[in-house]
Formats: structure tokens, sequence, C-alpha cells
């Protein structure tokens, strides 16, 4: 299609902004430093661009932005990461959205023989999606099949000249279901941070509704634990000493144990930048 020559316009500056936060509070050597200066748009539709930013090792990070020039939040795929998916999709969603919202999908073929990708909806029909600059694609659905997509999801089928498949992708069907709440786990844990360094956790809190629990136990792990009281609603709070505030790049364990001292449930616990490692390839 013509708008295809289009591309290439810069990102504004909240995308900028919003793809170079994707480091922000991150320790150096987990940082991916997108050129996010120089993010550009990368395919569009009628009413959403998707703009990209490179990383210095050949993958890139992205956002969508749809109507009202609102961005959908900053992705990224490390070289890595695309080697390891033959397609890569995005589908951001608002929660309560009725089955008649509208919905776009995006991302990018990483298969270099990827030539065309069609959508496949859930009672067999398919739609062509459009490839822009460097097999990047937005998609907008149809509004005949936004019931089936929000219902069922979809499937992403990449395929080269030849016609072969080099590719899947599926959106599953519960894509864009409510989450669960945090009260229904048995044992849930959010930490305290600064967004200034994510490597340090100031504070505990949650809720336990597992079975026979009476209190928490932090395991440290140098044979140091903290006891930590759950309240009569089954919320729990705690300050993590400033000694301990850098202790949580690794992960420790929490559990929640009975009179008897029985562990009754566990989850682990450890600062948001050790979980942005991990989801970066760190060891």
């Amino acid at each position: 299609m013509g708008a295809a020559t289009l591309l290439g316009w810069p990102a504004p500056r909240h995308v900028q902004d919003e793809i170079a936060a994707v480091d922000r509070g991150l320790p150096a050597d987990l940082r991916l430093n997108p050129d996010a200066e120089h993010a550009r748009a990368v395919a569009s539709t009628a009413s959403a661009t998707l703009y990209a930013a490179s990383l210095r090792d050949g993958g890139s990070c992205t956002e969508i932005v749809t109507a009202g020039e609102r961005g959908r939040g900053a992705t990224c795929s490390t070289a890595a990461d695309q080697a390891r998916r033959a397609i890569d999709l995005v589908a951001p969603f608002d929660d309560g959205a009725g089955p008649d919202a509208p919905i776009v999908l995006g991302g990018r073929v990483n298969d270099v023989g990827g030539s065309n990708l069609e959508a496949v909806y859930a009672d067999g029909a398919h739609d062509e999606v459009g490839l822009g600059e460097d097999r990047f694609f937005l998609l907008e659905v149809p509004s005949e099949h936004r019931g089936s997509v929000h219902a069922s999801g979809l499937e992403l089928i990449a395929r080269n000249g030849d016609g072969a498949i080099v590719g899947r992708a599926t959106l599953p069907a519960d894509w864009d279901d409510p989450a669960v709440s945090d009260d229904q786990a048995p044992l849930f844990v959010s930490t305290r941070s600064d967004e200034s360094d994510l490597t340090k956790v100031y504070g505990l809190e949650g809720h336990v509704s597992a079975p026979g629990a009476v209190r928490l136990e932090l395991d440290y792990g140098d044979g140091t634990n903290a006891t930590i009281p759950i309240g009569a609603d089954g919320g729990y709070g705690y300050t993590v000493p400033p000694d301990r505030i850098d202790d949580f790049m690794k992960p420790l364990t929490l559990a929640a144990v009975d009179e008897s001292g029985n562990v009754v449930a566990s989850t682990t616990v450890a600062a948001v930048a050790y979980w942005r490692g991990r989801e970066r390839g760190a060891p």
C-alpha cells in the first residue's frame, strides 16, 4: 500500500520518554539503552502507529500509540529474544472493556524469510496483515471480528514468498480477562521501591489467605529470618531494615507458617531490578 512509503517519521516526545523509561532505576549492567531519541514510525493503520527504537544488539523497543496520542506501554525484544520467537506480538487492552471494544495488535515478524502475515480467527475467517518497515506490523481487528477475538483470541501465521509457514504466534483466549484478585492467592506480596533505584526494596506488603497461617517468615538466606505478623484481615506490612534494603537482588523466600511452624504457603521475593534482569536474560 502507498501508506508504507510514509513510514519513518519521528516518534513524539512522550513516546521517546516512555521507551527511554524501560531502563529507569536499573543498574548499568541491566540497561538496554534503546536509541529512544531516534525512535520512528515502523507500521501504521488509520488510527494507530507503532514506533520502534533500536537496541545495540539488533533488537528493538516498541510502543503502540492509539487514538488521541495514547501510548500503550513500551516493550522490548533483544536480538536473543527475536531469535527465539518467530513473531513478536503485543496486545494492549483496557480492564473492563466490552466485547465490542476496539482491538489493536502490533509486533514484528522476526524470521527474515517472512514476507506475508495472516490473522486467523476462531471461526476460520482470516485477514491479511500488512507489513511495515523491517517486518513490523499493526492490525486493527475489524469490528465484525472483535467479539470473537475478545472471547477466543486469534492466531498469526507468517509465510515466506513461496507460501511456506515460517512462524506462528497465538493470542490466547484469556488475553484480556480480568486479573485474578490478590486476595485469592494463598500468599500475595508486593515490594515497595523507589523508581530511581529498583535494586533496593524498602518494604513488603500483601495478603495471606492460606488456611492455618498465623505469621510470615522472611528468609534472608544467610541464617537470618524476620518474623512478620499477619493482621486479622489477612493483611501484613514489613519495613525492611536500612542495612537490608540491598539484599533483594537475589531471590529470597517468604513463607506463611501455622502454629506448629509448618509452611502452608510460600513465595519468592526480590527487587524489581532482579525480575527485570531475569526477563532480559541476566544470569
